[in-house]
Parts: structure tokens; C-alpha cells; sequence
């Protein structure tokens, strides 16, 4: 008799675990397929279905399908926005500023060309870079003035970014191209509204050996540029370039941190020496510096590129007697002599 009612008791049991275990199955498979659901085609905007909240809106959140840019091994993929708070700029620059030249951004995008999104994101990093107190942008006139109009087209090349240097003291220049932008519209309450998504691949050249010293690409968190009203699609791109811009300012500045400061000299009268940095650069009067002429460069005799140039002849030392100009100085001779035009300038060791 007892051992019929144990037999009972073990299969009611094995038939309640069987039927948890089933329940536990479907339960898990129907949750693994609304996510697939959810994620909808590769590379494809998907909105999830409409929610109350507090206020008894309807809403929906847009998601991107996957992660839509990632870097090649080796490549700085900067991500700005709450999820990864931007770095603290590196302030092991000092008090002198680096100056750079950034060429308008090559634009492959479809829809750019009427939005000018070169002009957008090329003037976006002038504004970051100076705003860190750490860069000087040079001006575009004065370069074109100083390379003449066939040489602006290929200021990459190592001779024109050697005239850059030695001529205007500039230590970079960065030119990029916007790969791709996206923007998503929709209405909440009658009010239009959008977000967007860009991404940009941007290079930083040493102007004294030609190489690249810096690969970054950056792009921005969708949420990050949400916009409502009117010019809500405009006002969502400008968010979503000057977001992913952040990361890219950024690694610029880590890429100068590597270059001992430096400038040239601009021109010689008698004992007066008139240099390519002043008070914006951020020297002052009774600054010693040192001036040499430009060292032979050394290259990989396999490869060809680049190792650097050789620190040259120390020339003589001259002391900051006024500034003047939004950036020039003028020094005269401490010690020295047979200074020319575009011999390098570095502070006092």
C-alpha cells in the first residue's frame, strides 16, 4: 500500500517539474525571439512599440539596429556622450600654445553637399580645439597667401607642410572626411522631432617630418542629439557632429602633446629677430629661447619615411623684448648671431 502511494507521489512530482521546465523554455525562446525582433535588419533605424508614460503619451524610442562604426585594429575610435565621458584634456602642454591648420573636411556623404557639412564640421573643431586653451587654429587666408593657390590643394604633401612650419610655426595639420550621417525624424505630440548619427575619420600630420602622428575616428551616441521644433533635423545634426566631435578634439591634442613646442622665425632686421608667436601663443616679454637652423631629416633607408629631423646648429639665444599683432614677437639677440628666416625657435633648456 505504501509503496503505491510513493510511486503516485514521484510521478505527480515528475510531472510538475517536467511541466516547469516547459513553461521555463517557451518563456525563454518567446523573449530571445522579441529581441531579434527588435533588432531589426543590420544598419536600419528601428522604433520600439509605442508605451505610456506618466503623462499619457504614447512614445517610442529609435534605436540603431547595431553599433554602426567601429574602428580597424589600430585606429582610435573616439565615442563621446554619458556613456563615455570625454578625457580631461592632457594640460602637459604648458603655457604655449600649438598651432595647427585644418583643411575643410572631405565630405562622402549623399545629402551633404546641400547641407555643407565640410564647412559644418571643419568650423565645429576650430571652435573645440581653441575653447581647450591648448591650440591655435592658423587662418586659412594667411596659409593660402603663404603656399600660394597650387600648393593649397596639397598641403599634405611633405614639401608644403615643411613651408607651413617653417614659415607660420605651425606644428599640425588635420584634415578628415565625414564618412556617413543619418538623421530620423518623427512627431511627439504634434511636434516634429529628430536625432542623428555621424561619423568622421580624421588624420593629424607632423609638419616637421610629413607622418602621421594621429588616426581618429569619431561619431556620437543617437540619443545624444535629440532635437525638437522647428529646424528640428538641422538642429539634430549640428548636436550629432559637434558630439562626435569631442572625442576627435581630444586625440588631437594628445597627438600634439607628443611634439616639443616650437615655432620659427618669421624675419630678421639687423638685431631684431620677429617670430611666428607672440601673446596668443602664449609667450611673454623676457621669454629666452633658443634658435637653430633645421636639422637634416633622417629617413627609414627600407621604408623611406621619416624618423625626424636632427635638432640643427644652435644658432644663438634671444630674449622676448615686445609683442605685438594678434600673435608675433619681436626678441633681440642674447648671444649668437647668424640667425635667418625659418630657423626653428624653442624655449630656453
Amino acid at each position: 500500500m505504501k509503496t503505491t502511494r510513493i510511486k503516485k507521489i514521484g510521478v505527480l512530482l515528475l510531472t510538475m517539474l517536467t511541466a516547469l521546465f516547459l513553461i521555463s523554455s517557451c518563456a525563454l525562446f518567446g523573449k530571445k525571439d522579441k529581441e531579434q525582433a527588435a533588432k531589426g535588419k543590420e544598419g536600419q533605424w528601428v522604433y520600439s512599440s509605442q508605451k505610456t508614460s506618466p503623462t499619457g503619451d504614447q512614445k517610442r524610442a529609435t534605436t540603431y539596429s547595431k553599433r554602426p562604426y567601429a574602428g580597424k585594429e589600430g585606429e582610435e575610435v573616439a565615442l563621446a556622450g554619458k556613456e563615455t565621458k570625454p578625457i580631461a584634456t592632457p594640460y602637459i602642454l604648458g603655457r604655449l600654445k600649438y598651432k595647427v591648420v585644418i583643411v575643410e573636411f572631405q565630405d562622402n556623404t549623399k545629402q551633404g553637399g546641400k547641407r555643407r557639412l565640410g564647412a559644418l564640421v571643419t568650423q565645429q573643431l576650430a571652435q573645440q580645439l581653441e575653447e581647450t586653451g591648448a591650440v591655435i587654429v592658423a587662418d586659412m587666408e594667411q596659409v593660402k597667401k603663404t603656399v600660394g593657390g597650387g600648393e593649397l590643394n596639397s598641403l599634405s604633401a611633405t614639401s608644403t607642410l615643411w613651408k607651413l612650419r617653417t614659415l607660420l610655426g605651425v606644428q599640425g595639420l588635420v584634415m578628415g572626411k565625414i564618412q556617413d550621417v543619418l538623421v530620423g525624424t518623427g512627431k511627439q505630440a504634434k511636434t516634429e522631432e529628430a536625432m542623428a548619427f555621424a561619423k568622421i575619420d580624421v588624420q593629424l600630420l607632423d609638419t616637421d617630418t610629413g607622418n602621421i602622428m594621429r588616426s581618429i575616428k569619431g561619431e556620437n551616441p543617437i540619443y545624444s542629439s535629440h532635437a525638437v521644433g522647428e529646424l528640428s533635423q538641422d538642429k539634430a545634426l549640428s548636436t550629432a557632429v559637434n558630439v562626435a566631435l569631442q572625442g576627435v578634439s581630444e586625440g588631437i591634442i594628445r597627438g600634439l602633446a607628443g611634439l616639443e613646442w616650437s615655432t620659427s622665425v618669421a624675419t630678421v632686421e639687423g638685431d631684431k629677430i620677429y617670430l611666428n608667436a607672440g601673446k596668443s601663443t602664449g609667450l611673454k616679454v623676457g621669454d629666452e629661447l633658443e634658435i637653430y637652423n633645421p636639422g637634416r631629416q633622417v629617413k627609414n633607408p627600407t621604408t623611406g619615411v621619416s624618423l625626424g629631423r636632427l635638432p640643427g646648429t644652435l644658432q644663438g639665444k634671444v630674449k622676448i623684448d615686445q609683442l605685438f599683432g594678434f600673435d608675433a614677437a619681436e626678441a633681440k639677440v642674447v648671444s649668437g648671431g647668424n640667425i635667418t628666416s625659418g630657423d626653428i625657435v624653442r624655449l630656453s633648456r
